[in-house]
């Protein structure tokens, strides 16, 4: 009986250390011998590696402990037979088992007909709460890398759907490696969750290309204000989110197999663009005259909004001195980036003829050159299916012609607003001028007419015509600052594309009000020997730079009149060349460059 009971005792003491043991592996051992390098081992670290075996590369083996695995490490690099010896420590006996158990649970939970991994309610399963899986924060934190990790080793495990709902996540940071695991997902369920931040989604931004549904219901984050569009923006080809289809199959498919060129007006069918057209000019005509006509358009649901926009960049404002003024539009604008409370969003929404004719009546009346200057103005029209009628987007410029018939000066020429425009005028300065302008109708025909669904209207500083045609698209150059170049003070004729003949004083005040003197000092350089100062170079965007380094070039006028040249063309290079070859007999010898 004694006997036994020491047979027993020896019999749990070998498997408990049998238990406690962590396999490692050696490489760079290979001209040596494998006994020669156990006999190393345990002469120099006084680590025994036990049940030696050879898989490739590697010389793989166990020691008895943690302890032992991790002083074995301190010896990579060690040299051996000519080499670097580089030991690693692959997994505890012990957790082979729970690797196993882990695979069988990923195929228990995978339908190969539906290509489908259901990973819901984890934290539910019987068979990993028994296993201890989630015994402590740690082994649970490590639960869904681990699997996801052998996910992707799979290679049998085609999956375009993942159900990951009800598993109490707040965030994704347990599961960032999906994308790298499944980067071909198709359908993806995160209902039931805690997610409350966009942040925390960043890391998936454009990584599921392929992703065409999303389900987030019962997560705080589907009550935020921007939930939509933020999901739209994290998933690029995103079709159907909560079970509502955001966007057109058919036509997102188009955009990402076809190219698609950019051109100035495009309709998606002919039908629409004659439609289209019509309606525009004929909106148009009545907005500049009587708005109130425009009424009968919209129906007790239609809805008007508008949104002023101010963060334009200086250097793309062609009239830079001419501070823009937003002070007839701040009180009324619906712009989210900048009305932070949610009453006022809510307010600042005009449903209804009523409360669209007073907003038409809060906004300046205004000229637009949709057909005299055509070519200034850009337009879209495709369908809308979900109202069975079309979409048209048009853009361009407008004149604010007189005040608001609802003249809130009064009202709204407070400090309130005063953090708006950020480094405009203020918005309580009332200053009429030119602006440039987006605005988006949703039509649907009724009755052999059509009716105004939604019309949303966003203002922004002039920047000139709302489209520039391919070929005076001129490719950037590089610019590299040169030395500063003098020309002769005194006043130069300016040069005018009308009439090729020079402009009298009036014009001249007012180039000068634009901060152009008769000496450039030290400035960027726009092409070899042409310099503006940073002022002036800040006011210009990279089109008008491109041009007026062509007609530098083409003229050899220095760079004052370069601009003054540019400026009274209409930023048009061709008109400006016949200004310059009609005028030549009067321009000063000083307004070249003098090589």
């Amino acid at each position: 009986m004694m006997l036994h009971n020491v047979n027993n005792i020896n019999a749990m003491a070998q498997q408990q250390m049998n238990d406690n043991r962590v396999r490692v592996s050696v490489r760079g051992w290979e001209k040596g011998g494998m006994q020669d390098l156990l006999n190393y081992v345990s002469k120099n670290a006084r680590i025994s590696i036990q049940n030696a075996s050879i898989e490739g590369p590697l010389l793989i083996g166990f020691v008895n402990s943690r302890d032992e695995a991790n002083k074995l490490l301190k010896w990579n690099g060690a040299r051996f037979a000519g080499n670097s010896l580089k030991f690693e420590i692959l997994d505890q006996g012990s957790s082979s088992g729970v690797i196993i158990f882990l695979r069988e649970c990923l195929y228990r939970r995978y339908d190969a007909q539906n290509k489908m991994l259901d990973l819901s309610s984890l934290h539910a399963d019987p068979e990993l709460y028994q296993k201890g899986i989630f015994s402590s924060a740690g082994t649970k934190a490590k639960l869904f890398p681990a699997i996801l990790k052998l996910a992707e080793k799979e290679t049998q495990l085609i999956v375009e759907s993942i159900n990951l709902s009800g598993n109490q996540f707040r965030d994704i940071s347990n599961i960032t490696t999906l994308a790298q695991a499944f980067p071909n997902l198709k359908n993806l369920c995160l209902a039931n969750n805690q997610i409350g931040r966009f942040k925390s989604m960043e890391v998936w931004k454009n990584k599921f290309k392929e992703l065409r549904e999303l389900l987030m219901t019962n997560n705080p984050i589907v009550n935020e204000r921007q939930y939509k569009q933020e999901m739209l923006r994290l998933f690029p080809k995103l079709v159907i989110l909560d079970g509502v289809v955001v966007r057109d199959m058919n036509k997102l498919d188009a955009i990402y197999n076809l190219p698609v060129k950019l051109q100035q007006f495009f309709f998606e069918n002919n039908e629409l663009g004659q439609s289209s057209t019509d309606f525009v000019t004929n909106f148009l005509n009545l907005w500049d005259t009587d708005r109130t006509q425009l009424l009968s358009l919209y129906t007790p649901q239609s809805q008007f909004s508008l949104s002023a926009d101010s963060t334009i960049p200086p250097s793309t404002v062609r009239d830079a001195d001419s501070r823009p003024s937003f002070g007839h539009y701040v009180g009324q604008s619906r712009n989210i980036c900048k009305v932070a409370i949610e009453k006022n969003i809510k307010e600042r929404l005009a449903v209804g003829q009523e409360a669209i004719n007073n907003l038409f009546k809060s906004i300046p009346m205004s000229k637009h050159h949709l057909l005299d200057r055509p070519n200034e103005y850009a337009m879209e029209a495709i369908a809308f299916p979900p109202l069975n009628g079309f979409m048209i987007t048009l853009h361009g410029f407008f004149e604010e012609t007189a005040k608001p018939e609802n003249d809130k000066k009064k009202t709204q020429g407070n400090s309130k607003h005063r953090r708006y425009n950020h480094g405009h005028s203020a918005p309580g300065s009332f200053t009429l001028g030119t602006k440039s302008f987006d605005r988006t109708w949703i039509i649907v025909p009724m009755n052999n007419s059509v009716v105004v669904a939604s019309d949303l209207l966003t203002i922004r500083a002039y920047s000139g015509g709302a489209w520039v045609p391919e070929d005076q698209i001129v490719p950037p150059v590089a610019q590299t600052p040169q030395n500063p170049m003098q020309t002769t003070p005194g006043p130069p004729p300016i040069l005018s594309a009308a009439n090729a003949a020079p402009l009298g004083p009036s014009h001249m005040a007012q180039h000068q009000q634009q901060q152009l003197q008769p000496g450039i000092p030290t400035g960027i350089a726009l092409a070899p020997t042409l310099q503006l100062p940073p002022d002036v170079q800040m006011r210009l965007n990279n089109i008008q730079l491109e041009l007026l380094n062509k007609l530098h070039i083409e003229t050899k006028l220095n760079a004052e009149y370069s601009y003054m040249l540019a400026e009274q063309s209409g930023w048009n290079y061709e008109n400006a060349v016949k200004s310059f070859q009609s005028s030549m007999s009067n321009i000063p010898q000083e307004a070249f460059v003098q090589f």
